[in-house]
């Protein structure tokens, strides 16, 4: 069964996305983002390759030729028949097929629309026996 992550209270969700997926790939876990449409993966994936003042993540597109030997994928759509081991959801729904992924994170900002959205998505996966832990980013500087 999936393991999922809440981060919650999190004052710039696209920030703390490039920090988590930083973490993710220097713990030597291969990580796919999940994004909504294919203009919120160019930028996304802009903010990777800057991602603070002298690192940046290394990723490719999913489809990629260079995806097979690089530890970050970003996709605007989920392929049906991929599993693995680490989904940062960024996209707008409870991703399909979750059983796939070992972990499932998801960042909720402060906005009430997020707070909601995260609130369904806790039920859902709490309904299915997944295991859920939460971390309470309130009091993170950013």
């Amino acid at each position: 069964m999936s393991k999922i992550d809440f981060y919650t209270n999190v004052a710039d969700p696209q920030e703390f996305a490039c920090r988590l997926a930083d973490t993710v790939q220097r713990k030597k876990e291969r990580l796919l983002i999940w994004l909504d449409s294919e203009r919120s993966l160019d930028v996304f994936s802009n903010r990777l390759w800057s991602f603070g003042d002298t690192r940046f993540v290394p990723h490719c597109r999913l489809e990629a030729a260079e995806a097979a030997e690089t530890p970050v994928w970003l996709a605007a759509t989920l392929p049906d028949d991929l599993a693995h081991p680490v989904l940062l959801n960024l996209g707008p729904n409870l991703p399909y097929a979750f059983e796939r992924f070992t972990r499932i994170l998801e960042i909720v900002g402060r906005d009430p629309a997020s707070l909601a959205t995260a609130r369904e998505r806790f039920r859902a996966y709490r309904e299915r026996g997944c295991e859920i832990e939460h971390h309470d980013m309130s009091q993170m500087q950013t």
